[in-house]
């Protein structure tokens, strides 16, 4: 996201932004980014520091305490470049501080880095848990469809692919998920009707650390098993899946629409998980973690 209150900056970083493959919304003032921020969640935020009404430091307090673009890096540009200046932006949770007229290629330096590192812990930062503490647990994520969830499971791939491990993601054609996703190195489709198709995988994924997304429970218990007129239930398939991904080398994260199942059926599921997530419209929590 870029926020200047000046329109031929932000055509300009646009350019040369989308010319790298990049993104881009744009914001006139601190309150338009605000609100935008609340529904985009942006990767990172390029703001500047001058602006009528709420300053560029105003406005990146406030991203800083935001539960969804709290761990968001923030690149402040400004034609102020004192170190005075350099240390306000730091304070107010800023990452990089950039002196109007900027170099192009400094530009895209620093958001490249920005970026790169965010990756490596931007999920287990929102959760406040180390990644090392996610490795070989199997998590329940129940999300709110109406939400950005797939925003959040990219944040759990990029952040897996990142420390090299290898990932596997079962989702059908056309899904959210899979739309995130697309194009992103590291990262392996299959589509999943029973959990003993997940043998084939794991076989082939024998000795390294292995991460496999489950998406999502509702979508894959609706489909027939090949061998029966009845649908699997949910309680099942969870039960045999768990059994099959019991090692711990494998971190699997299974996704839930709960408003799609009876309450009670939920309640099984999340009785067969220790570690348990919930994302909804104000960002991720932790609703189990044992």
């Amino acid at each position: 996201m870029v926020v200047d209150d000046e329109i031929d900056i932000i055509n300009l970083l646009k350019l040369i932004l989308e010319a790298e493959g990049y993104e881009v919304v744009t914001a006139v003032s601190g309150d338009q980014a605000l609100e935008l921020a609340e529904i985009e969640t942006p990767d990172l935020v390029l703001l500047d520091l001058m602006m009528p009404g709420k300053s560029g430091l105003e406005t990146c307090k406030c991203l800083k305490v935001q539960p969804r673009t709290r761990n968001t890096p923030v690149i402040i540009f400004s034609a102020l470049g004192r170190e005075v200046d350099k240390k306000l932006t730091a304070e107010a949770g800023a990452s990089v501080h950039i002196t109007k007229p900027f170099n192009n290629i400094g530009l895209l330096t620093e958001v490249k880095r920005c970026l790169l590192e965010v990756r490596g812990w931007k999920f287990s930062k929102q959760l406040g848990i180390e990644h090392s503490k996610l490795v070989g647990k199997k998590i329940l994520l129940a999300f709110d469809p109406t939400t950005d969830y797939e925003r959040l499971v990219r944040d759990f791939v990029s952040e897996c692919t990142f420390l090299e491990e290898g990932v596997i993601i079962a989702t059908r054609k056309g899904s959210r998920v899979r739309q995130a996703l697309e194009g992103d190195e590291g990262a392996k489709f299959i589509e999943l009707e029973r959990a003993s198709e997940l043998l084939p995988v794991l076989k082939s994924n024998s000795e390294e650390p292995l991460t496999i997304v489950i998406d999502t429970l509702t979508d894959l218990v609706l489909n027939r098993d090949s061998n029966s007129t009845r649908p699997t239930s949910v309680q099942t398939f969870v039960q045999t899946t768990l059994e099959t991904l019991d090692e711990a080398r494998i971190t699997a994260l299974f996704l839930i629409n709960p408003s799609a199942h009876d309450p009670k059926e939920v309640a099984t599921v999340q009785g067969a998980f220790s570690h348990q997530l919930i994302y909804e419209k104000r960002g991720v929590t932790v609703a189990r973690f044992g």
